[in-house]
């Protein structure tokens, strides 16, 4: 049965007439696509469903997509004006994933329906994923893996954190991936502080600390890991070294919590307090991780604010990090499929 099929089964079942979806990530993933896929789908509970497009996004679509009819906009035509003449008929109640309050509002008039933004039902599916999205991320996260331990096995002094981080996005792809999953950062010294440092024309050093939060695209699959190391010298009994290993520390004690039926708050929780016997749990300022997917941040949150489960099938991160102004930071993180007896690492780090 297709994810269509599955998806009007699931509309039958809750009175939902017509389902339409904006996100990108949504469509890719009701239209079960390996390429990037754009526009407005119109999920009906029964008959064809149809995938709005603009003329220039229509070039290419006709031929991916097999299960859904394309439907090409007039040129200076909007998506809500098309959906107006192509809805079907004896609409009752309409679900949107995402839709402004104001269009809502007026659609809901035009269409003289119940119509509901924010619908869960595609969030609800693409949690836990099947074996062919499982798959596809091993794969993005076997290409980030190997290319950030050859760049980290290949680092020399002067050269610049722009440097490394376009050598990076070259790499991957030349290994098979679409793209970067997200702006690479590589920071080094005191940039590392930042848990969003942006490359820059910084010049490598030796002692510096090195931070490298990578990931690749792989037919539209995402993956994400973090490297933290010193550059040219001996850890030992270096301050780096204790921030470094504080932070392996909170990400092992996570790990052996990361079961299902486990609330995600209480994984971030145990990864804090062994940051706080360290004394750095002030320099923790962001969640432990979140899902990935289709997009690189996805849910479940892993976060002291989430009462989500995490549930088997789920793919994840988890990500301590460590950020002292002026100084420098280390995060490390990998990416994990959740399995009925536990987490399942899917990114290595071969250069140790």
């Amino acid at each position: 049965m297709s994810r269509i099929e599955i998806i009007q089964n699931r509309l039958s079942r809750t009175g939902i007439d017509l389902l339409v979806l904006r996100d990108q990530g949504n469509i890719i993933y009701a239209v079960d696509s390996e390429q990037p896929v754009s526009g407005m789908l119109l999920i009906p509970k029964s008959g064809e469903a149809k995938l709005l497009v603009t003329p220039l996004e229509s070039v290419n679509m006709f031929s991916l997509l097999d299960e859904v009819k394309v439907v090409k906009l007039d040129r200076g035509e909007g998506y809500l004006q098309r959906l107006l003449k192509e809805k079907p008929t004896g609409l009752k109640y309409v679900e949107f994933d995402t839709l402004e309050m104001h269009e809502a509002l007026r659609l809901e008039k035009e269409l003289r329906v119940l119509l509901k933004t924010g619908s869960g039902i595609i969030r609800d599916m693409r949690l836990v994923k099947d074996s062919r999205e499982i798959d596809k991320v091993k794969r993005a996260s076997k290409i980030a893996s190997q290319t950030v331990s050859e760049i980290i096995s290949r680092l020399s002094e002067g050269t610049t954190e722009v440097n490394v981080a376009s050598e990076y996005d070259s790499q991957i792809v030349l290994k098979g991936a679409f793209k970067h999953a997200f702006e690479t950062i590589v920071a080094f010294g005191e940039n590392a502080s930042n848990p969003h440092a942006t490359p820059s024309a910084r010049r490598l050093k030796r002692g510096d600390i090195v931070l490298i939060d990578a990931g690749a695209d792989y037919l539209n699959y995402k993956s994400d890991l973090t490297r933290t190391i010193v550059f040219g010298e001996r850890l030992e009994g270096s301050n780096a070294a204790q921030i470094i290993e504080a932070v392996e520390e909170s990400k092992k004690v996570a790990e052996r919590r990361a079961f299902p039926g486990v609330k995600t708050c209480e994984i971030d929780k145990s990864a804090c307090e062994v940051l706080e016997e360290y004394g750095l749990g002030k320099y923790f300022v962001h969640g432990l991780g979140h899902g990935v997917g289709i997009d690189i941040h996805e849910p479940p949150s892993i976060s002291p604010s989430s009462n989500e489960e995490l549930k088997a099938g789920n793919i994840i991160t988890i990500e301590p990090g460590v950020y002292i102004p002026g100084v420098g930071g280390a995060r490390v993180e990998d990416t994990y499929l959740i399995t009925e007896s536990g987490p399942l690492k899917l990114t290595h780090n071969s250069y140790k």
